[in-house]
């Protein structure tokens, strides 16, 4: 097996050349699109039977058309993620690098590139996230009680200074208490805000 082939063979993806046209019609692609997302090659190539716009993400078409429209302008390369749908239904994630070609004339000739699935990537990042959103959960529930403390202690405070000399012991109970949770809730609060960064 030569070199190509059997890199491509591994390839989570395909490479592709195609018209710089609304449905970006594929002149060629390698057989990654039916190995990873269920499409014969010769669906596609030519529009035969569907079209490549029409097996992505309908939300994610105007993006694409903004990303390449930039990229041809300035005549630079491509980098974006968007969705495959996948031929059983389910979305893919993937990551596309692509530019244009031009002949000696300066004429764009076709687009050509590489679309690699990186949807294990966003199970990954999202399974990280989730774990973030639970601890963000579980803080918020600590500022709930570190209120609640915060209100039994100036209750406490309330009654030691009825008790008077009687209740000098339970007054800096009280101040302990409070002193306590307000330390305590900044340290949630700085949590939260981290978390609410990174999101």
């Amino acid at each position: 097996m030569d070199f190509q082939t059997s890199v491509l063979g591994r390839m989570s993806g395909f490479l592709y050349r195609c018209r710089a046209d609304e449905n970006y019609t594929m002149l060629d692609m390698t057989d990654g699109i039916e190995r990873i997302f269920g499409y014969p090659v010769d669906e596609i190539v030519g529009n035969r039977a569907r079209t490549f716009t029409s097996i992505m993400f309908e939300e994610d078409v105007p993006l694409m058309d903004e990303v390449v429209g930039r990229a041809l302008e300035s005549r630079t390369d491509w980098t974006m993620e968007y969705r495959i749908r996948h031929r059983d239904g389910h979305l893919v994630w993937v990551t596309e690098t692509g530019g244009g070609v031009w002949d000696e004339a300066g004429e764009l000739l076709y687009l050509e590139g590489s679309i690699i699935n990186i949807e294990s990537l966003y199970q990954r990042i999202d399974e990280q996230t989730s774990g973030m959103r639970v601890t963000a959960s579980k803080t918020n529930e600590i500022l709930q009680s570190l209120r609640y403390l915060k209100l039994l202690a100036v209750n406490a405070g309330i009654e030691a200074a009825r008790a008077g000399t009687a209740g000098s012991g339970f007054a800096v109970l009280a101040a302990e208490m409070r002193s306590l949770a307000n330390s305590s809730e900044e340290a949630a609060r700085a949590i939260s805000h981290a978390q609410r960064k990174a999101d």
